[in-house]
């Protein structure tokens, strides 16, 4: 995903619901594995249907949401017997309000890298999960007015609220709940890290982006997520790398400048702390788990 797309990502307004046979009207390729700059939500009907993320396919059992973030990189396999639900929505149309941004960007639903969720209803709705999913369909290919946008929020919402809860509880332990200030800085300070990570690394810059001073900026992220703003920027750092490693042909100098290290022994040095791997050896444990 380059800048423009996580600019997108961050400023449009975007849902379209629709069959995966009928996703080729709305995208080109939907069969390269890449990073989208959207929020899927699939659900499946007919029959079990599969599903490749991180090249691995993925079985998705008849009448069950797979949830898939932005960060990762996925396709969609065209000639099977199974078939999906495509609900894609991007950070615009559901970030509504503070509260909204802040349950996105967190969703561990979209962005547990360590983890794939596949979610069933609790009760068996599947009839009436495919009747809502054509109503919203409908909604969406007509102008959209504020009513039906809100409508369409509204089941989206529901949806990732239900899942979230079977997933993981009411409440994830890990994400601590402050006053609506500190969650204000978190969020704002979120998007401008999606964007600006590669070559803003300081936390002056965010700070004085958010028109705050870098010690209560520090101050509210440790106050919403446990760890300092110094250790989100380092994470995401940390996760783009790999990504470039497991999925670019950049060469590991190329990555290293497309991160924003003047140096390539600068960005083996971080590399090699934060994963026990030198960047070379890391690439090569991707492509031959790749290859099996």
């Amino acid at each position: 995903m380059n800048i423009s797309e996580r600019i997108d990502f961050i400023t449009k307004d975007h849902i379209h619901i629709c069959r995966s046979t009928n996703l080729k009207s709305h995208f080109k390729d939907i069969s390269s594995l890449r990073r989208w700059p959207y929020f899927f939500v699939l659900f499946s009907i007919g029959e079990p249907a599969l599903h490749c993320i991180e090249n691995e396919r993925i079985l998705v059992p008849l009448n069950h949401f797979i949830f898939i973030g932005p960060d990762r990189f996925h396709s969609f396999i065209p000639e099977q017997k199974g078939e999906f639900w495509v609900l894609f929505f991007d950070y615009g149309f559901y970030a509504r309000t503070p509260n909204d941004a802040y349950f996105i960007q967190n969703s561990a639903l979209f962005f547990d890298l360590s983890k794939i969720y596949i979610s069933k209803p609790s009760i068996d709705i599947g009839e009436y999960v495919e009747l809502q999913m054509a109503f919203l369909e409908n909604l969406t290919n007509k102008p959209m007015v504020p009513l039906m946008s809100d409508i369409i929020h509204n089941a989206v919402q529901a949806i990732l609220l239900r899942s979230t809860f079977l997933s993981q509880g009411l409440q994830n332990p890990e994400i601590h709940y402050n006053n609506n200030e500190d969650r204000d800085i978190a969020n704002r300070f979120r998007e401008l890290l999606h964007i600006h990570y590669q070559k803003e690394k300081k936390l002056d810059y965010y700070a004085n982006a958010l028109k705050t001073t870098p010690r209560k900026l520090n101050q509210a992220i440790t106050n919403i997520y446990g760890r300092s703003a110094k250790q989100l920027v380092t994470e995401k750092i940390f996760e783009e790398a790999k990504s470039k490693l497991a999925h670019s042909a950049l060469t590991i100098k190329e990555i290293s400048y497309s991160m924003g290290f003047t140096e390539e022994n600068n960005f083996s040095a971080f590399f090699t702390k934060h994963s026990g791997y030198s960047p070379k050896k890391y690439r090569n444990l991707q492509l031959s788990i790749h290859a099996d």
